[in-house]
């Protein structure tokens, strides 16, 4: 089976996309990530607070398990899921 490989151009350079162990798709956080990216209606700087990869949950856009990444924002209630199968960042309403 031919290797699939990394891709850290997805999720504004958050996280890297790879296949796993298992041979499922899955991200893990880049090493040289950005310390903000924009925000996707306003286009202003969101500051990074925290990242979470390789973490189980099921993508709110296709419904689908995997091992994506969350990441928080400073000053900002949303949250934004690296989903594996999409290959983008999923936007989650704050609370």
């Amino acid at each position: 089976m031919p290797q699939i490989p990394d891709r850290s151009d997805l999720y504004h350079g958050l996280f890297r996309w790879h296949t796993g162990r298992d041979g499922r798709p899955c991200v893990s956080r880049h090493d040289a990530g950005p310390v903000a990216i924009p925000c996707p209606t306003t286009g202003r700087a969101l500051r990074v607070a925290t990242i979470e990869a390789e973490a189980s949950a099921i993508c709110a856009a296709c419904a689908a398990p995997g091992r994506g990444g969350f990441v928080s924002f400073v000053g900002d209630l949303r949250m934004a899921y690296a989903c594996p199968q999409c290959r983008e960042l999923v936007w989650l309403a704050g609370a």
